[in-house]
């Protein structure tokens, strides 16, 4: 089955010209342990450094990746590989049964786009005007808030950083609140993540230079996102407190591990529970951050 995509579309799926290159060296047969398609899907085994092949997996009706590899660009090499030889040696490839790995990840690809059709069908007409109005004064409020905050920041360190253990307890909580009213959450966040410094170590200057300095890069991001490139904005405006819906986090690609709990950290502010657990992944070596909001009952 030939595919409709030439080298040069295929190379625009690609997130960076390092995986480019490593996804040409990998369209060559001799790289593959096993080459097979469907009607909707290719698949191959490519031998990597680990003990067992990684599994990849292309959706032809949608174009989309999977792979068992561990790395973190999406897609990575070898669903660039398997694609770039798909397009031009499709001859290849022995048409077989999808096995049961590859049968599963597309049924449930085609149950979230099914969810997400019956959702747009049952939402109501969107006000566009309304939603930009909307927009347009929450970008103020945050710009108003980085404004103060940096001002803040620069006072801060303007007259001297020695007496701030002392103050810990509300220097940093009433900026904090100023943040949440500025609809900066994010930076609200990592205000009160400084709180957590231990100032009576010896290491808590260094700690506190080095959070003041990322909060301020992240303000100065912001202040400057449409100059930014594009793949970091969605980044920069989760960072700043911009929610991501949860049908959007579910609608990326799983990865199964073994997940170590590294820590944990209960926070209740304004009457509601936010639970934070830091991940680490054995097979994949990635780490993640599971969030849970807890609202009292009425």
């Amino acid at each position: 089955m030939p595919l409709n995509l030439t080298e040069e579309q295929i190379i625009q799926l690609a997130p960076d010209a390092a995986s480019v290159k490593a996804g040409k060296g990998l369209a060559v047969p001799g790289k593959w342990v096993l080459l097979a398609c469907s009607e909707r899907a290719v698949w191959g085994h490519c031998q990597g450094s680990g003990k067992n092949p990684y599994q990849t997996a292309i959706d032809l009706n949608d174009i989309a990746f999977k792979c068992s590899c561990p790395s973190r660009k999406f897609p990575c090499k070898h669903g660039l590989g398997l694609l770039l030889l798909f397009a031009s040696k499709a001859d290849l490839f022995e048409k077989a049964e999808e096995p049961e790995w590859v049968t599963a990840w597309l049924a449930k690809r085609e149950e979230k786009a099914g969810k997400k059709e019956q959702k747009a069908r049952n939402e109501k007409p969107v006000d566009a005007a309304a939603q930009t109005k909307r927009q347009e004064k929450r970008q103020q409020n945050i710009l108003n808030g980085i404004e103060d905050l940096e001002t803040w920041m620069k006072d801060l360190v303007r007259n001297g950083l020695v007496n701030v253990p002392e103050r810990a307890d509300n220097l940093f909580e009433n900026m904090a609140r100023r943040m949440v009213d500025a609809q900066a959450t994010g930076l609200a966040g990592r205000l009160r993540a400084i709180e957590d410094i231990n100032f009576l170590g010896e290491e808590w200057k260094y700690e506190l230079t080095d959070r003041l300095g990322k909060l301020y890069l992240l303000s100065e991001s912001y202040r400057n996102l449409e100059s930014q490139p594009e793949e970091w904005k969605e980044e920069i405006r989760t960072q700043v407190g911009y929610p991501q819906s949860k049908d959007d986090v579910l609608a990326g690609e799983p990865l199964a591990d073994q997940w170590m709990i590294l820590h944990k950290r209960r926070r209740v502010i304004n009457d509601l529970t936010t639970d934070t657990c830091w991940l680490y992944g054995r097979q994949s070596g990635m780490y993640a951050i599971l969030l849970q909001f807890v609202k009292p009952a009425q």
